[in-house]
């Protein structure tokens, strides 16, 4: 007796991957209008300082701060397109299915290792949310430039053991192609 998906989980699937589609696009997006408002942002800085002899205050901090945003955003857009360094030598080599297990552990470690980063980046936005630190600068509440660490660490989480199904699914033979 085979298994047939009903209309229903479909259904789902379909909306499913509409979501993680519109979600992809906005990552996208969002990455490109960032890393293009801090391009401008420092160009507008450099002239400025170097043209005017006048520089904002706060304009380091903000461009920091920015970086780390991006940081953060770009290595989830890393996991998602696996631009990420990785041992392909010894993966070349090794038969199919051994392969696609090795890369299967491998990313289940790294979305592990988000896990634990997710966990310790909320425990310091919790310690600077009490303790009420301010940035130097920018004077607002210090905790609020840690905030991407975990919300980016959860995709990159998610795309992480999104990846380690697909291998594994993949060494079982339940799917052919690449991830």
């Amino acid at each position: 007796m085979s298994f047939q998906a009903s209309p229903f989980m479909s259904l789902s699937y379909m909306h499913m991957s509409k979501i993680i589609r519109t979600l992809n696009y906005l990552e996208e997006l969002l990455l490109g209008l960032t890393l293009l408002g801090l391009a401008i942002f420092v160009f507008i800085q450099v002239v400025l300082r170097y043209g005017f002899h006048f520089a904002f205050s706060w304009a380091q901090e903000l461009g920091r701060y920015l970086t780390i945003f991006l940081t953060f955003l770009g290595a989830s857009l890393g996991v998602k397109y696996g631009t990420h360094f990785s041992m392909e030598a010894m993966i070349k080599y090794l038969p199919s299915r051994t392969s696609h297990l090795v890369q299967a552990v491998a990313n289940l470690l790294c979305g592990v290792f988000f896990i634990l980063i997710i966990y310790f980046a909320l425990v310091q936005i919790q310690k600077l949310h009490r303790y009420g630190a301010r940035t130097a600068t920018l004077h607002m509440p210090m905790y609020i430039p840690y905030i991407p660490i975990p919300v980016f660490s959860i995709t990159i989480a998610i795309r992480f053991f999104h990846a380690a199904y697909s291998h594994t699914r993949q060494a079982l033979g339940h799917e052919p192609g690449e991830c």
